[in-house]
C-alpha cells in the first residue's frame, strides 16, 4: 500500500479472492446451456450441490437457496408460518431489507434497540413483547453475530420464532456454532460486498423438516417445479400452496460453491487482523464495539467515539491516509427510512410512527468502523495501524458510551 491521500487498499471479502475456480465454474454452466436448476441439455446439478455445502458450513439439516438475502428472509418467515398482521421485532441498526422481508410475509415489524454490540439488546426485545408479538429477527451485523444465548432465551420464555438475518455474517460463529442455525431459520445474502458473492443470491437454514418443505415449495412456485416438470408437492396434511419464483440459478450456485471452501479461513484471516489492530493500538483510550463472542467474529473493527462530529473528523481523518472507514448506514437507524417511519407498504400505511430509538441513534452516530479485506497485506495491516495511531482522539473519556 502506498502512502498518500486517496491511496487505499480494497475492502471486498470474497471478490478480491476470486480466480480461475470462478471462471471455471461458471464456464462448465454457461457450455452446459443448462442455466434452471431443473433441467436443461446437460444439467449439472450445482444449485442442489451448493445447498448440501452450505448445509455443512452452517451446521444445518437443510439449506434452500433463493434469488437474494431479503428472499431468504421472507421464506423463512412463510415457512415458519407467519400469521398476517403479527409483530416481528427487529433492532433499530440493520438494513432496510430487513423490514421489508417483514412487510413481504405481510407481517409487521417493531424496532427495538440495540447495545454497544450494535445488534439487538436482549432487555429492549423484552420490553417490546406484546400479544401480538410472533417473532424475533436478531441481525447480526457486519460480521459480529448478535448475542444469541439471551436473545433465544426472551424468545423461548415468550414463544416467539427466532429468525436471524445473517445477511452480514456468511461463516461467522457464536459460542463454537455457525450463525444461522442457532434459531428457527437463518437467512444469507451473496449481494457483492459479502462473504461469498455471486453479486446476488440468498440461503435460507433450517433443521425443522416440515418448514424447509414450506420454505422450497414457497420460493418455487409453491412446488410446481419440486418435482420436476408439471408435478405439484403436497399430502392431504399439507396440501399444496400458491408460492412464488425466489429461484436460484445453476450459475449462481456454480460461482458460490467455488468460493464456499476458502469462506472459513478468510473470517479467520481477517479476525486475526482486527485483533492485531486492536493489540498495537491498546495504549490509546479506544472504546471498540462489544463482541459477543470475538472467537466467531468474522473480523470487525468499529469503535466508538465521543461524538458525532468527532466521528465524521476522525472517518475524514483515515481516508486522507488512505485507509477506507465509514459511518454504517450513514449513522441513522433503520427507523429514519421515510417509508419505515411512516409505515408506507405497497398495501398503505400499516403502523404508526415508531418512536425514537435514542440509544441506537446515539451509539450508531457515534461509531466508526474501518474496513477490512480479503487481499490486505501485512504492509497494509500496518499502514492500517500508523494511521490509526496518528488519527485518533487521544483524550480520555467516559468508559460506557451512551
Amino acid at each position: 500500500m502506498s502512502e498518500g491521500p486517496g491511496t487505499r487498499y480494497e475492502t471486498w471479502r470474497a471478490l478480491a479472492l476470486w480466480g480461475e475456480e470462478e471462471e471455471a465454474a461458471a464456464l462448465e454452466v454457461i457450455r452446459s446451456r443448462s442455466l434452471f436448476r431443473y433441467y436443461g441439455p446437460d444439467l449439472r446439478h450445482r444449485t442442489e450441490a451448493f445447498e448440501a455445502a452450505f448445509s455443512d458450513v452452517a451446521g444445518v439439516a437443510h439449506t434452500v437457496a433463493v434469488s437474494s438475502g431479503t428472499a431468504a428472509l421472507t421464506a423463512a418467515m412463510i415457512g415458519l408460518g407467519i400469521p398476517p398482521g403479527a409483530e416481528v421485532i427487529v433492532p433499530a441498526v440493520t438494513f432496510v431489507g430487513s423490514v421489508g422481508a417483514v412487510v413481504a410475509a405481510r407481517g409487521v415489524p417493531v424496532f427495538a434497540e440495540v447495545d454497544d454490540s450494535l445488534t439487538l439488546d436482549p432487555a429492549s426485545l423484552e420490553e417490546r413483547i406484546t400479544e401480538r408479538t410472533w417473532g424475533v429477527m436478531p441481525v447480526h451485523l457486519a460480521n459480529v453475530a448478535a448475542d444469541m444465548g439471551p436473545i433465544t432465551q426472551v424468545a423461548r420464555r415468550h414463544g416467539l420464532r427466532v429468525i436471524e438475518d445473517a445477511a452480514q455474517a456468511a461463516g461467522v460463529g457464536y459460542r463454537g456454532r455457525p450463525v444461522g442455525g442457532l434459531g428457527d431459520a437463518g437467512a444469507f445474502s451473496f449481494q457483492l460486498d459479502k462473504n461469498i458473492t455471486a453479486g446476488e443470491g440468498g440461503a435460507v437454514t433450517v433443521t425443522d423438516a416440515d418448514v424447509y418443505d414450506r420454505v422450497a415449495r414457497y420460493q418455487d412456485q409453491g412446488g410446481q417445479f419440486t418435482t420436476s416438470k408439471g408435478a405439484t408437492r403436497g399430502t392431504a396434511d399439507s396440501p399444496p400452496f400458491i408460492g412464488t419464483n425466489l429461484r436460484m440459478t445453476e450459475l449462481t450456485a456454480a460461482i458460490l460453491s467455488a468460493q464456499l471452501p476458502r469462506l472459513v479461513p478468510m473470517c479467520r484471516r481477517l479476525r486475526d487482523v482486527a485483533r492485531q489492530v486492536r493489540a498495537e493500538t491498546a495504549d490509546l483510550p479506544v472504546r471498540w464495539r462489544r463482541l459477543p463472542d470475538e472467537d466467531g467474529s468474522g473480523g470487525d473493527l468499529t469503535l466508538f467515539l465521543g461524538s458525532r462530529l468527532e466521528a465524521r473528523g476522525f472517518v475524514a481523518d483515515l481516508n486522507a491516509a488512505g485507509i477506507p472507514a465509514h459511518t454504517l448506514y450513514q449513522g441513522q437507524p433503520v427507523t429514519a427510512n421515510r417509508a419505515v417511519r411512516e409505515g408506507r407498504t405497497p398495501w398503505g400505511v400499516e403502523w404508526q410512527r415508531p418512536p425514537r430509538l435514542r440509544t441506537s441513534e446515539g451509539l450508531l452516530g457515534r461509531s466508526v468502523t474501518i474496513g477490512l479485506g480479503a487481499a490486505m497485506t501485512d504492509e497494509d495491516v500496518d499502514a492500517l495501524v500508523t494511521a490509526f495511531r496518528k488519527a485518533h482522539p487521544r483524550q480520555e473519556r467516559s468508559e460506557t458510551p451512551t
